[in-house]
């Protein structure tokens, strides 16, 4: 389960953030809209470490473009 202070591995590419992207989630919290009902879906903040591309040090992520990588 996907939690702050969780070590996370990107799984999905995102505009300046390669998949394989290593980074820590800081904050998770439920999505606002309906269109998660039913779902455990929860977007998470990440801190990512180690990106080339400048100003980018933080992004949201939905869980299913996360992987845990320190269980």
């Amino acid at each position: 389960m996907i939690q702050p202070g969780k070590l996370i591995k990107t799984t999905r590419a995102q505009i300046g953030v390669p998949r394989g992207t290593i980074g820590l989630v800081i904050q998770s919290h439920e999505p606002r809209s309906d269109w998660a009902d039913g779902t455990d879906e929860k977007i998470h903040m990440v801190q990512l470490l180690g990106t080339s591309t400048p100003g980018i040090r933080t992004r949201r992520f939905l869980g299913r473009d996360l992987e845990v990588t320190n269980e």
